[in-house]
């Protein structure tokens, strides 16, 4: 399988290391108009200005757009005139909530169109990456699709409709778990414990409940009421929390979230 990544920051570099760990017989061309992301590259990719790259007699299977949405049509150009046959590269596009529709203004007539919506743990291959394609592409393109996001984490297909609601909820939910982690930590630090015991609690904890909710049959409001006992250490947190109005905090943080990634959608 041959790759070609525009955008080499953090994500583009993340998704360069899965894709060399995965695939014994992958190739990578790689740019970014920033020098100083081409130089974190691993040696395995080839830096090659998007102008040189061999788009007709060594098309890449796919080609993976990691800039910023403002930044976009700009880069984008260099593929304008591109000829869209049946060698023709899927388009896979991370972009924060720039659409399909969008995304078609700015690439060829024709071409062949994935959105994506990973999160930054796909630095440590635990992403989750929702994606969603255009009425162009085939299943062939599919598969590519998932063999490109499935060396850096988990994947699943979901309607376009629910892409910025997944950018709400999964892409920006990394830093929600991570300020919770930071309140846990904190927490335990303010009852008497050291910050590096503490830590280690709070993030085991974390893990261990989430892989109870990946692997139980039961829904969450059940592993929940286990960990309760009448009138216990529990209980009582958990009023604490509810008269902070904690669950509501979360929820609010992912539906202004998902706005927010609507807003990013329609700015030109």
């Amino acid at each position: 399988m041959r790759v070609a990544v525009l955008g080499c920051g953090n994500m583009g570099r993340a998704i360069i290391a899965g894709l060399l760990k995965r695939y014994d017989d992958i190739s990578i061309i790689a740019y970014d108009k920033s020098d100083a992301s081409l130089k974190h590259l691993p040696d395995e990719a080839l830096v090659v200005s998007p102008d040189e790259w061999d788009l007709d007699e060594n098309c890449p299977d796919a080609v993976l757009i990691a800039v910023k949405p403002q930044d976009m049509a700009e880069a984008l150009k260099v593929f304008s005139a591109m000829d869209q046959g049946a060698d023709s590269p899927v388009f896979i596009s991370i972009a924060a909530g720039v659409p399909l529709g969008k995304l078609e203004q700015i690439l060829p007539h024709g071409a062949r169109i994935c959105r994506v919506m990973p999160n930054t743990p796909a630095l440590i291959g635990e992403a989750l990456s929702a994606y969603c394609v255009n009425a162009r592409c085939e299943n062939s393109d599919k598969s590519i699709i998932e063999q490109v996001l499935g060396a850096f984490g988990k994947v699943i297909a979901v309607p376009e409709k629910m892409m910025n609601a997944v950018t709400g909820l999964s892409g920006s939910g990394p830093a929600y778990v991570y300020l919770f982690i930071e309140a846990l930590i904190e927490g335990g630090v303010a009852s008497g414990i050291p910050y590096g015991i503490a830590k280690q609690c709070a993030v085991q904890t974390v893990i261990g409940a989430a892989r109870m909710v990946e692997e139980s049959d039961d829904d969450v409001a059940t592993l929940k009421s286990r960990v309760m006992s009448p009138g216990g250490t529990t209980v009582r947190g958990l009023l604490a929390l509810e008269k902070n109005k904690f669950k509501y905090s979360v929820i609010k943080a992912v539906t202004d979230a998902t706005l927010r990634a609507e807003e990013l959608g329609k700015q030109d």
